[in-house]
């Protein structure tokens, strides 16, 4: 594996593509998760992008580059943009199981399922579907049950497995109360007292 070395989007310091913390500054280099988006300001943020976007100049394939740059993108409310990365780096990467999730939730354009069209929402459980596969985890469990609760149980419409097993589910498997909450803040909607 190549190991490039690039400047850190926070201070600016030479850094090199395999650590995920830069020496200098303490500050993650690479976006990975929303939890990261916590740690950076506003103001940072719009460091990181410019970092990222340049650095994809040389490699615009990079899955991590692209996901980095695709969370940033969703933070800041541009969804289709950050699906355009998120789909470049499941194309590079597709055993990326966060970048089948992030791209699902881009696809709701920060509204309610429920407010979406079907084809986006079917399509938000078809990239969350193909997470699963890859990596079964609860919060991925978690958001199919936000789907086809908010989309198809309140607008009476039938679905298998319904939103019940997917929440079963994820609490079998387990999230934490900041994947929830990281997960609806992205989604910038409440999460649902399921009944």
């Amino acid at each position: 594996m190549e190991v490039r070395v690039l400047s850190c989007p926070n201070c600016g310091a030479p850094i090199s593509q395999s650590v995920r913390v830069c020496e200098s500054c303490d500050h993650e280099y690479m976006i990975s998760s929303f939890s990261s988006l916590s740690k950076i300001s506003r103001p940072d943020l719009n460091k990181y992008t410019s970092a990222y976007t340049n650095a994809l100049k040389n490699d615009p394939d990079d899955p991590s580059l692209n996901t980095s740059l695709g969370i940033c993108f969703l933070s800041l409310g541009l969804h289709e943009k950050a699906l355009a990365n998120f789909e470049k780096a499941i194309g590079s990467d597709p055993e990326n199981s966060s970048g089948h999730y992030m791209a699902a939730i881009c696809l709701l354009n920060g509204k309610s399922a429920f407010l979406c069209e079907k084809k986006r929402v079917d399509k938000a459980i078809e990239y969350v579907n193909a997470a699963l596969t890859i990596e079964e985890l609860g919060t991925y469990h978690l958001f199919m049950a936000y789907l086809k609760y908010d989309y198809y149980k309140r607008k009476f419409l039938r679905t298998e497995p319904d939103y019940r097993y997917h929440l079963d589910l994820a609490r079998s498997i387990g999230y934490t109360s900041e994947d929830e909450a990281d997960l609806f803040n992205i989604l910038k909607v409440s999460a649902p007292t399921f009944d």
